[in-house]
């Protein structure tokens, strides 16, 4: 199993103290991944839905494709969409 981390979904080529500053950065086609304390309460909140059985779960603008692997992470099914071909590729190639 790989390791979660926020650099996988950050460029590799940049500043690896940079993914963790509480801040949106940007990530491909004028999107950012969003600030680790949104993540945060993002699954803070779906917690509850997260743990049920069968839960699946559904990440509109999934950028990075970084929460809809902390859903997943959660023992459910989750799925990402994208408005950008690129940021879909950008996903696709991350939760490999």
């Amino acid at each position: 199993r790989r390791l979660f981390t926020r650099t996988i979904f950050w460029d590799s080529l940049r500043s690896k103290t940079a993914a963790y500053r509480d801040a949106p950065l940007p990530i491909s086609d004028a999107a950012t991944i969003s600030a680790p304390h949104m993540h945060a309460r993002c699954l803070e909140l779906l917690l509850p839905q997260l743990v049920r059985p069968n839960a699946r779960s559904l990440d509109v603008g999934s950028g990075s494709g970084y929460l809809t692997v902390a859903f997943a992470l959660f023992g459910g099914t989750a799925y990402g969409i994208e408005h950008t071909q690129a940021l879909t590729d950008l996903a696709k190639t991350n939760v490999k």
